[in-house]
């Protein structure tokens, strides 16, 4: 889902291609609640944050609560100045640079972020919609910096969304969300995403029986599945012989 959301943003913010997969201190809030960023250009950064489930069943491959949040920054550095005025402007929207300026520019991006996500045009928002049933919990949250002349603005985005469960076995099934984000990324001019599609079906191989996905859907023990008579024969159970049954009564 994280991966999905991130390519279905590049390009279409005002940040460009600057959208950032789980980034390390791209918008870094310190101990005294002040703000950080090592980011050299205005951004967005896409992470997956706490995730739980309430399912009361054993088994560890049914979806859960998931929160996916989107970050983004724009700090004083990151401004364009005129060589010839000397006026600097906030990037793409071309006003002059100030606090309130900042906050506008946010507010753009965070709104091209929710287009970009609901774009029904767009291959990857698509493939990023059907990974999850509905969205639980919407929060935003703003913070900014004034210290060391940084002057850094920031906002987050926070979607709680119902994530769809792993397939536990069976194969991936043609044309499902799943099979769609890996070809997808098989097509990918990215050599990375091929790697990363590679390393998946290795995860999900499909070579289980339909009573070992069962097995592991349900986390049930061996017993447990004879005892459901959801498993195979015993090997020393034999062959069945022929019978014959005697049903007293009247004949026809």
């Amino acid at each position: 889902m994280r991966i999905s959301a991130v390519e279905a943003l590049k390009g279409r913010t005002l940040v460009g291609s600057n959208v950032l997969d789980t980034p390390n201190g791209a918008l870094d809030v310190q101990a005294d609640g002040s703000l950080r960023t090592d980011e050299e250009r205005p951004f967005i950064s896409v992470f997956t944050d706490a995730s739980e489930g309430d399912d009361t069943e054993r088994g560890m491959y049914g979806g859960a609560l998931t929160d996916i949040v989107f970050e983004m920054g724009i700090s004083m550095p990151m401004v364009e100045t005129d060589q010839e005025t000397g006026i600097s402007t906030v990037v793409g929207i071309n006003i002059p640079a100030s606090d309130g300026a900042f906050e506008f520019f946010l507010d753009i991006v965070q709104r091209q972020i929710v287009n970009a996500l609901s774009d029904p045009d767009n291959a990857w928002a698509e493939i990023y919609r059907d990974l999850f049933t509905n969205v639980v919990k919407t929060k935003y949250v703003g913070a900014r910096n004034s210290e060391d002349g940084q002057r850094l603005a920031g906002h987050q985005l926070r979607l709680t969304v119902d994530l769809c469960g792993d397939p536990s076995g069976s194969a991936i099934e043609p044309g499902s969300a799943l099979a769609r984000f890996l070809e997808t990324l098989d097509g990918s001019d990215d050599a990375v995403h091929a790697d990363m599609a590679e390393a998946m079906r290795a995860t999900i191989d499909g070579s289980a029986l339909e009573w070992e996905t069962i097995q592991r859907k349900l986390g049930l023990t061996r017993g447990q599945v004879d005892a459901l008579g959801l498993g195979p024969l015993n090997d020393d159970a034999g062959e069945m012989s022929d019978i014959s049954i005697e049903v007293e009564g009247r004949q026809p």
